[in-house]
């Protein structure tokens, strides 16, 4: 026997694991049947129907589904209705066949089929609605949680006790997909692994894209063999059956052999997405052998471990929400140019290096450089390197490393945070060397490669999990999302000075803008009123604003609007709108005559505008908001129970109004809120609307501050400015 020559990676393309074609194995775990139907026939079987339904491939294969399942177990999979994707516990049938209760799944490929998924129901199955039980109530359980640690530590409990895996870890991921063990739960004489990072190479990216598509994963025996699909390629397409949203999906040898060298017996993972990006992972372990947590398990599993990623990712974004505004706040007070001091002098200066927690700053602006603090020996390459990124924000924990050009112009320097600023203009933020330690599970260099006798090479994972420490050199403190949206700050109070000076039409659109907003919310008996306005970034001013006063009856006027446009027109045009809805209510105490009499007026003396508008009559002895839409989002009900949309009649914009407009009424129960909002708070290029309206709506069933949901919407920086109005009905002793 020849024994394959080890090779170092320095030979050999690691680009090549991740190549791996991991969404068309042409095979499934052996725990079930998989079944690819065209038109309502059979095209491929996996081989496991042999041994779990006692028939031969041949006997399957060309035959309608309903002569293997029986048309009772069919009717109820609604094959027709398959869809695409979607959470696993949207999609799970309790089915008879050959007498045996199954639990079955369906989905529709790209390729047009219909995957059929069964997996035989164990005689102790727990009932279908005991695992989600459990999983609400761990998620009631998790809301009040009092940090971000508290809940990693309550979903790694939680999926532990759902699942019964010997081990379960949270994982949360860097910028460069490494990953770090921030909660576990195991049995007592298992060696605790939290604290330990994972190195990005561990999980390949074409795993992690498939990870986002895909939420989750359960590998119920490393050992078990593979059922091979029949035939390989599917008849009609020429191609391999595309199994990215099979559960039964085979699992990459590499894959196994890794979970092998850790030792463990069945694996489990559940994706932690934020706007569907792979931010963190629940990953699940059981050492003494297979497990198989039956797949209403699994959904219940899915269902806990999505609610709380939500629930983590908003209490992020509350914490961020939180700093940012201490943050502004002292840089307001800090920083707030004369009209004879320079922008830069004025902003850059040492006690912004104690407010951002940095080493040294640089600003230039019109051109002009001015520094503070420990700044690298030539500043110019640092800016032109990191302007010429093309990013938003670029940062660099060490700059030497990953940018060898600069390394002779650094000095003490070993990172930057650079932001642009308009005409080429930029702000950068700079750290000294931190030493620190870094204890990974393994030696992430110990991977396997060896070079077969055909003289092609092969990648395999690592052979080490034993604890390693490595002393990391030349690098700072790392950047956060915290520093970045502190640069943020900086960056609007430096653009907005500037405007101010440079551009003063933009700072008289952001005054007047401004001026019409309400200085003060009413505030009835029994009833909270909050609003936000967030300019886009750099101040640049639209046509976005709220309104809310009292009227002669004791009832409350509300509104929310947005002209199109940005700038000194946008504004004014809002200004009218705003002054003229305001008396057209007074006189005539309902929305909907008001709005077509100001439709009338913006036809007559703004033509060339077009805006949207809510408006609407809030009773606060009844809880009862008659409202009129012109073009604009639904509102947003939400109470202890979830939010739901507000039904709205779609008429047109003000301007192009045709008839009477029809209103609504919805009523605002004790302890409810109703949210109103602009379009700039759910709109963002390239993701479709009805997405970032479900983002809306899902994490408003979690917390309602408005700085909280503006930063988990917008992020760190904003394309349009938006407005936010929120209407609660106190809750009632009972």
């Amino acid at each position: 026997m020849d024994i394959p020559q080890l090779v170092t990676d320095d030979d050999v393309d690691l680009d090549a694991c991740a190549a791996e074609p991991i969404h068309v194995p042409g095979a499934i775990q052996s725990r079930g049947v998989l079944l690819v139907l065209d038109d309502g026939a059979v095209v491929q079987v996996s081989s496991s129907v042999t041994t779990l339904l006692s028939v031969e491939v041949d006997d399957v294969l060309g035959r309608p589904v309903e002569d293997l399942l029986g048309a009772d177990a069919v009717a109820r999979l609604h094959l027709a209705e398959a869809a695409a994707t979607g959470p696993l516990a949207d999609n799970l049938h309790r089915v008879t066949v050959q007498d045996r209760p199954w639990v079955a799944t369906a989905h529709r490929t790209g390729a047009g089929t219909v995957i059929v998924e069964l997996e035989p129901l164990a005689h102790d199955a727990p009932d279908a609605g005991a695992a989600f039980r459990t999983a609400y109530a761990l998620l009631r359980q998790a809301s009040q949680a009092g940090s971000l640690q508290a809940l990693y530590d309550q979903t790694a409990l939680g999926v532990r006790a759902l699942t019964g895996f010997d081990r379960v870890m949270v994982y949360r991921f860097d910028a460069e997909y490494n990953g770090e063990v921030v909660a576990e739960a195991r049995r007592e004489d298992l060696e605790p692994l939290l604290g330990l990072h994972y190195p990005a190479s561990d999980i390949p990216p074409q795993a992690r894209a498939l990870y986002e598509k895909s939420w989750l994963r359960l590998i119920s025996d490393v050992q078990a063999r593979p059922a091979q699909l029949v035939p390989v390629l599917h008849p009609r397409t020429g191609q391999p059956a595309d199994l990215t949203f099979a559960g039964l999906r085979s699992v990459s040898p590499v894959h196994l052999q890794y979970l092998g060298n850790m030792g463990v017996g069945a694996s489990m993972s559940i994706s932690l997405l934020d706007e569907g990006r792979l931010w963190g992972m629940v990953t699940c372990h059981h050492y003494a052998g297979a497990h198989t947590p039956s797949l209403e398990v699994r959904a219940a599993a899915e269902t806990l471990a999505s609610g709380l990623s939500l629930q983590m990712v908003v209490r992020a974004a509350a914490d961020r929400a939180q700093r940012a505004q201490a943050i502004s706040v002292e840089l307001a007070a800090l920083a707030a140019p004369t009209d004879d001091e320079p922008v830069a002098a004025a902003i850059a200066r040492p006690e912004l290096l104690r407010l951002l927690d940095v080493d040294g700053a640089a600003l230039r602006t019109n051109g002009a450089l001015t520094t503070v603090g420990t700044v690298p020996d030539a500043v110019e390459p640092v800016l032109v390197r990191a302007l010429a990124a093309g990013t938003d924000v670029f940062r660099s924990d060490a700059l030497a490393t990953q940018h060898p050009a600069l390394a002779h112009h650094l000095g003490e320097v070993a990172g930057a945070l650079v932001v642009p600023l308009p005409d080429g203009d930029a702000l950068a933020l700079f750290r000294r060397e931190v030493t620190r330690e870094v204890t990974w599970g393994g030696d992430p260099r110990s991977k396997t490669v060896t070079r077969q006798d055909d003289g092609s090479t092969r990648i395999g994972p690592r052979l080490s999990f034993a604890r390693w420490r490595e002393v990391v050199h030349g690098t700072c403190r790392p950047w956060t999302d915290d520093d970045v949206q502190s640069a943020v700050a900086v960056r609007r109070l430096a653009v907005e000075a500037l405007y101010r000076r440079t551009r003063p039409e933009i700072g008289a659109a952001l005054a007047l803008q401004r001026s019409s907003l309400p200085d003060r919310l009413p505030h009835p008996d029994g009833w909270q009123l909050q609003a936000r306005y967030r300019p886009a970034d750099g101040g640049r001013v639209g046509g976005d604003w709220y309104d809310a006063f009292p009227l002669p009856d004791g009832r409350i006027a509300l509104a929310i609007g947005d002209v199109a446009g940005h700038g000194m027109a946008a504004a004014s045009a809002m200004n009218q709108l705003r002054n003229g809805l305001r008396s057209l209510i007074v006189a005539h105490g309902a929305a909907a005559p008001a709005v077509e009499a100001l439709d009338r007026l913006a036809k007559q003396l703004l033509p060339d505008d077009m805006a949207t508008l809510l408006a609407g009559v809030l009773d606060p002895r009844t809880g009862t908001f008659d409202y009129v839409s012109a073009g604009h989002l639904p509102p947003l009900l939400v109470a202890g129970d979830g939010a739901t949309w507000v039904e709205i009649v779609r008429n047109p914009p003000l301007g192009y109004l045709r008839g009477p407009l029809q209103h609504n009424q919805v009523t605002i129960g004790d302890g409810q809120s109703l949210l109103l909002y602009t379009d700039g708070l759910v709109e963002r290029r390239g993701t479709r609307i009805s997405r970032r309206l479900e983002e809306l709506r899902a994490t408003a069933q979690v917390v309602l501050d408005l700085e909280v949901i503006e930063q988990r919407l917008s992020g760190i920086e904003s394309e349009d400015d938006s407005t936010t109005l929120l209407v609660t009905a106190e809750p009632q002793a009972s």
